[in-house]
């Protein structure tokens, strides 16, 4: 790496750490970082420089609000090189999404899901006068089964082009990063903040440390966010390009599928198989999928037969 090169990453280093602190100004992590933040900050860079980064352990614990779920929090500097890497590689990255997915966007969010799906069920039903079925497809324990090597492989793909620039940073730099990020399985190091209790009543498909080889992304992680999007949207553009479904968005792994028609949307249930194969019980994602019923006057849940199908399958 060049003299001019390193400086380039020293630059986006301390604007990542600007970022990374602005919600987290009151962590353990953080104040023992910005202490010394400038020294810390040109270490982490020399660390990067001689390809010798490697992510500290993350804390494990359980968060009840707004469920009850696992968390791994990185520590600050692994924050600030997740911010490195999302400034460097998202914009290219939301150029290759399909409009219609929610998570971790500018100008979207949850809200804007609801908003749009709330779109898509009143000019489904010409503005409810007419039925429209609504189809949702649940993931179970959806980052816990993310595989790392086809993630690699799909970022990779997602970032090709010799017209990306990844805000001054190399592609070698960015693979050497990601590599880092994507293989660590963060529940084989990590430090236990609450008691194990805490862990009782968490099913088994919700934790990494049930997690196969090779498998699983933290849930909280700015990256792990970002890879999320990456992950199924070649699933995403099957949908909206081969199967030419109009009426479609995605939050994460909730997907919903609204059309005027319940046999088009049995269809749509056998048709997601196409993409996916079926893998053993430690390699897979599980769908779950659940179905509605809109007219002029109600809103109800259709006939079972709808609404109890699911397939266990691992998406390519």
């Amino acid at each position: 790496m060049s003299d001019n090169a390193k400086q380039i990453l020293t630059e986006r280093l301390f604007e990542a750490y600007f970022k990374a602190r602005s919600n987290k100004r009151n962590t353990l992590s953080q104040l023992r970082f910005e202490i010394d933040f400038e020294h810390n900050l040109l270490h982490l860079a020399e660390e990067i420089h001689c390809r010798e980064y490697k992510l500290k352990p993350c804390v494990a614990f359980i968060a009840h609000k707004p469920v009850k779920r696992e968390i791994f929090a990185a520590d600050f500097r692994d924050r600030v090189v997740h911010h490195l890497l999302h400034s460097a590689i998202n914009p290219i990255i939301e150029r290759k999404l399909i409009h219609d997915t929610y998570s971790c966007r500018v100008g979207k969010g949850t809200l804007y899901g609801i908003k749009r799906i709330d779109k898509f069920i009143r000019s489904c039903s010409q503005n409810y006068q007419q039925d429209a079925y609504i189809l949702k497809l649940d993931i179970a324990g959806y980052f816990r089964n993310i595989r790392h090597a086809p993630l690699w492989d799909k970022t990779r793909k997602i970032l090709s082009g010799k017209r990306h620039h990844y805000g001054g940073l190399s592609r070698e730099l960015i693979d050497y990063l990601l590599s880092q990020v994507i293989y660590t399985q963060a529940a084989s190091n990590c430090t236990i903040k609450c008691p194990r209790r805490e862990w009782q009543g968490l099913p088994r498909s919700k934790s990494l440390f049930y997690a196969g080889r090779g498998c699983g992304l933290p849930i909280g992680n700015l990256t792990s966010q970002m890879f999320g999007n990456i992950f199924l949207n070649d699933f995403d553009h099957y949908v909206k390009h081969t199967l030419k479904v109009k009426y479609y968005g995605r939050y994460v792994d909730d997907m919903v599928f609204v059309h005027p028609s319940r046999e088009s949307l049995r269809s749509i249930v056998g048709k997601v198989r196409k993409p996916c194969r079926v893998r053993s019980t430690h390699h897979f994602l599980c769908f779950f999928c659940s179905a509605f019923h809109v007219g002029p006057n109600a809103v109800r849940t259709t006939h079972p037969t709808l609404a109890t199908i699911h397939t266990l399958c691992f998406l390519q």
